[in-house]
C-alpha cells in the first residue's frame, strides 16, 4: 500500500544533527547528519513502521495536511512516501 506522511525536520546545531519527528505517528523519529540522510532514514522508518502494523493488523493513522502542521523556528515540514509492499519485498 502507498502512503505519504508529513514529517518535521529540525537542525540541532550542538548535535549537527537533523531530527525527524512525524506528528500523525507517536514513537517514530531518526535522524541524520545531513538533510538527504535523515530524509531517507525518515522514509526507512515510515516504511518499516507502516509494514509492521499492516502485518499485525494495528490501526494506521490518517495523515495531517502539510498545511496544518505548526512549525517552530527553524523547523521545516516535509510529505515522507512509503510503498510497503515494495518495501516488504526489499527488506527481506
Amino acid at each position: 500500500m502507498k502512503y505519504e506522511y508529513p514529517a518535521v525536520i529540525s537542525y540541532d546545531f550542538n548535535d549537527k544533527v537533523y531530527y525527524v519527528d512525524f506528528p500523525d505517528i507517536s514513537n517514530y523519529f531518526t535522524d541524520g547528519g545531513t538533510l538527504r540522510e535523515a530524509l531517507d532514514n525518515a522514509e526507512d522508518v515510515l516504511n518499516l513502521m507502516l509494514t509492521n502494523a499492516e502485518a499485525k493488523r494495528y490501526k494506521i493513522p490518517e495523515p495531517c495536511s502539510l498545511n496544518s502542521i505548526n512549525l517552530n523556528a527553524g523547523e521545516i515540514a516535509a510529505m515522507i512516501q512509503a510503498d510497503t509492499n515494495l518495501y516488504a519485498r526489499i527488506a527481506v
